[in-house]
């Protein structure tokens, strides 16, 4: 179906991607597959010197930008700019994200916490694809990926706000992707497990390294079809499992 797939040689030809959450972890990683790959990349971050770094590694990145994706109010100028000065821009992907590994009953952890959290997660990807909508829409073939968490579905007992950042990412790739239906912008989910960044340091065993997600990523963006839903490594197990006993499964991560 038109609505579910796209051609491969539509969506990975000659592309210009947008990354943000470039500086590190799977932004990092994405960027310098992408790049490796034959693409070109404009990477967004917070970190300028690491950007930088980046940037000397491949001159498939051709840009770089520090930019502060709380800071929502100011994204509709950058997206604007950003495609007046690359009018073959085609790709966004939406790698940043930070995390609070806390309860909500931690001294310490306030509604700016809160705020900060859900700008950076949830409403910068909303509002920096709403800016950039109509320069995508007037592209031959255009692709948005939103890089959700498998605690979007199975949401873990800390970082409740984290958990409903996530989910509210899902549900925005779901409502998003039926109002493109009969566009040419596809619209598409990377749904990692728990990955070896830097927001996880010191937290968890057996993490997926980032380039294995970015990996997981170009596999299926090279595919003759494209899914709207990338379940990458153990994640891939989570749909099923979900399926066959819903109420272990959540309380097993609730717990």
């Amino acid at each position: 179906m038109h609505s579910n797939t796209a051609r491969a040689s539509q969506t990975t030809e000659g592309r210009l991607w947008l990354v943000t959450g470039a500086s590190s972890g799977i932004g990092r990683a994405i960027a310098l597959q992408l790049a490796a790959a034959g693409q070109q990349v404009i990477a967004w971050g917070r970190d300028a010197n690491r950007l930088a770094e980046l940037q000397s590694q491949s001159a498939g990145i051709v840009s770089i930008q520090t930019v502060d994706l709380a800071a929502t109010e100011e994204l509709a100028g950058l997206a604007q700019s950003c495609a007046k000065q690359w009018p073959q821009l085609s790709g966004l992907i939406h790698c940043a994200g930070i995390q609070h590994d806390v309860l909500m009953t931690d001294s310490g952890y306030d509604a700016a916490a809160i705020s900060e959290e859900l700008r950076i997660n949830l409403a910068a990807p909303m509002e920096l694809t709403r800016a950039l909508l109509p320069h995508l829409h007037a592209q031959r073939c255009a692709v948005v990926v939103l890089v959700s968490s498998a605690l979007a579905f199975a949401p873990k007992r800390r970082a409740a706000t984290y958990n409903a950042s996530k989910a509210g990412l899902h549900a925005f790739a779901q409502s998003l992707r039926a109002q493109l239906r009969n566009s040419g912008v596809r619209v598409l989910e990377l749904i990692p497990p728990l990955v070896d960044t830097p927001m996880t340091a010191g937290r968890g065993r057996r993490k997926l390294s980032p380039d294995a997600v970015a990996q997981a990523l170009l596999r299926q963006l090279s595919h003759s079809r494209l899914r709207e839903r990338i379940w990458v490594g153990p994640a891939r197990a989570l749909p099923w499992l979900l399926r066959l006993a819903p109420h272990s499964i959540q309380s097993f991560f609730l717990g």
